[in-house]
């Protein structure tokens, strides 16, 4: 088991340098070469770009710094490895409101058995109508151009030590504009680690492994990202009437710079929780705030949350809404 957990921190620890260093090389020769305001050189474009996004408003809330937080079913999408605190069964549905009057939909549940924690999730996007127009009709047919992007995924995670959890994750992904529909399958890797300092863990994912993705003969990415995370209660612990948790982590992409994200969450009386984030190095995405409240009810727990991010001037604010629960 120490050289499993050896060799998976070595794996990850080979990601984490390997990932800045792809984004500086262009090694494709018929790849576009972007210069970033800093004078690195970015990879070709990636697509399925709404993989990005965090739909739960709870992770949103804290600024998207929920790698090493992530437990139960609210960490399905974001770090897998904590669906095994589950305990029999839990499930998340989730709105968001999102740029240019689009929306997200999402949901998951999680069942767990003797052989680890199993999840199925859905991610739909859908953008608002566009009226199909021609060269010969520029005012519009009448019709209305087929959008949106889709993810269905399943998941699997398993408490290997008292310390160590790992989980991963496979997805169908589909994007469709208009005749064209591209399709794809991309794979998650996630593990969560507690370190034996008071309550400090460590959390690792590696998302949207897939191949190159070919639209209207150009070649383009997957949204490949690494994630390393820190986070623990610098107040009480979980559970307690009253805990601060606080949250750190780094974003490595291969199609954009590195990026910081800062996060934290209050639980008061194990019932309010309020959160706040920020983002570093993000092109309009600064700040974020959110709440929730979650009651037991004869052994069943019900979670509602909340949360705001700020866009500046450029955009509406997004809203996100999530509605869990667990037994």
């Amino acid at each position: 088991m120490k050289q499993m957990l050896f060799s998976a921190i070595c794996l990850a620890l080979l990601a984490f340098y390997a990932m800045p260093a792809s984004a500086q090389v262009n090694t494709t020769a018929n790849a576009p070469t972007v210069l970033e305001p800093d004078g690195r050189n970015k990879l070709k474009p990636a697509t399925f770009n709404f993989l990005k996004v965090a739909t739960n408003a709870r992770v949103a809330g804290m600024g998207g710094a929920f790698t090493a937080v992530a437990d139960g079913v609210d960490g399905m999408i974001w770090n897998s490895a904590g669906l095994s605190s589950v305990d029999k069964f839990a499930y998340s549905l989730n709105y968001s409101t999102w740029l240019v009057s689009s929306k997200f939909f999402s949901g998951g549940v999680a069942f767990n058995t003797d052989y680890g924690v199993f999840g199925l999730h859905v991610v739909t996007f859908q953008l608002p109508a566009i009226k199909e127009t021609t060269a010969l009709v520029p005012e519009g047919t009448g019709k209305f151009v087929e959008t949106g992007d889709m993810a269905i995924g399943v998941v699997y995670a398993k408490q290997l030590t008292d310390k160590l959890s790992a989980g991963a994750s496979m997805r169908y992904l589909q994007s469709k504009l208009g005749a064209e529909t591209l399709n794809a399958v991309s794979f998650n890797v996630n593990t969560l680690m507690y370190t034996g300092y008071r309550s400090l863990r460590l959390g690792m994912n590696l998302k949207n492994l897939g191949g190159e993705q070919e639209i209207v003969n150009q070649k383009s990415e997957m949204p490949l990202v690494f994630h390393v995370g820190l986070a623990m209660e610098l107040l009480g612990e979980l559970g307690d009437p009253m805990s601060l948790t606080a949250s750190a982590e780094g974003a490595y992409f291969t199609d954009s710079r590195q990026r910081w994200n800062f996060g934290g969450e209050l639980w008061i009386q194990n019932i309010l929780a309020l959160r706040a984030g920020t983002k570093l190095h993000y092109d309009a995405e600064t700040w974020s705030v959110g709440g929730g409240v979650r009651h037991t009810f004869g052994g069943r727990r019900i979670q509602a949350d909340i949360s705001y991010s700020n866009f500046g001037s450029l955009f509406e604010a997004p809203l996100r809404f999530s509605f869990s629960g667990s037994f």
